[in-house]
């Protein structure tokens, strides 16, 4: 079985079925489940095939709402697409970008798309125009800093300064999406449950290849920081043009991260202590 030994061949064998059947379904949960049990590229393909729908953003149903501080919709039916951690990626494309606009072609015609992007299309075959990964960028240290600091302590004039003027936010499963930095900062303040700086932690990550965040908020009735939301930026060389926060929280046990946060000083954001970060198990019934 693909994966199995441990070895790092095996590793890498797992990591390239992962990718592969994640690049397929744009459903990381199912990609991990499928490479578990295929022994080559060819199964794993076919059986995406049979499962095959399409997993959108909220971006891809709808035009963007015009009223960040109405209702916001939510579908929790809508199979929506997920973020992948690093330490399931291959070295082939998966920017997030790439994966949506996977999502939307027909099922074979993705199939073969994947093979080109993965270099495994047999020569001579007719294949279909390829898509265009998102060109690397280095994410700027600085301004991901800027963000999480930000975000701490909630300060929301400096968040909408680190987006762009048509950045777009988006929230899985609501299917209310927004444009501008503008409607972003009204969004957040009128939705977000924080209320003061230290209410929220976020934990660095990676998804997708590109910088993301695990975001903990603060349950006022014990004072302790739950799991939350997981935000994946796509950024320019100087600001953030696309957000994306999943609010599906079986994903931080994908990306291996805590449900809770324990240890937290009262203001994580002075600085005073890092953080001790441990898993808390829920009580037996």
């Amino acid at each position: 079985m693909a994966g199995s030994g441990g070895t790092p061949h095996a590793d890498a064998t797992q990591r390239g079925l992962t990718s592969h059947c994640y690049r397929m379904l744009g459903s990381v949960t199912e990609a991990v489940e499928i490479a578990a049990v295929a022994n080559s590229y060819e199964e794993a393909t076919r059986a995406c095939l049979q499962r095959s729908g399409r997993r959108p953003l909220p971006s891809d149903l709808a035009g963007p709402s015009a009223d960040p501080e109405g209702v916001l919709s939510e579908s929790s039916e809508i199979l929506w697409l997920e973020p992948i951690p690093t330490h399931l990626m291959d070295d082939h494309p998966i920017d997030l970008g790439l994966i949506a606009a996977l999502q939307r072609l027909a099922p074979a015609k993705r199939a073969a798309t994947v093979l080109q992007l993965e270099g495994r299309a047999p020569s001579g075959d007719v294949r279909p125009a390829p898509l265009t990964p998102a060109p690397a960028l280095v994410p700027d240290t600085v301004l991901l800093a800027r963000y999480r600091a930000a975000f701490e302590q909630y300060d929301v004039p400096a968040i909408v300064t680190l987006f762009t003027d048509d950045a777009i936010w988006e929230m899985p499963p609501f299917t209310s999406w927004f444009r501008g930095a503008r409607d972003i900062g009204r969004l957040i303040s009128t939705h977000c449950p924080a209320e003061r700086p230290g209410d929220q932690y976020l934990v660095p990550l990676q998804a997708n290849g590109h910088p993301a965040f695990a975001v903990y908020m603060r349950d006022p009735k014990d004072n302790i920081h739950r799991a939350f939301q997981i935000q994946v930026l796509t950024l320019t060389a100087t600001a953030i043009v696309h957000a994306v926060a999943f609010f599906d929280l079986s994903l931080f046990q994908t990306f291996h991260l805590p449900d809770l946060l324990t240890g937290l000083p009262p203001n994580p954001y002075d600085g005073t202590l890092r953080p001790h970060i441990e898993r808390i198990s829920p009580p037996r019934g």
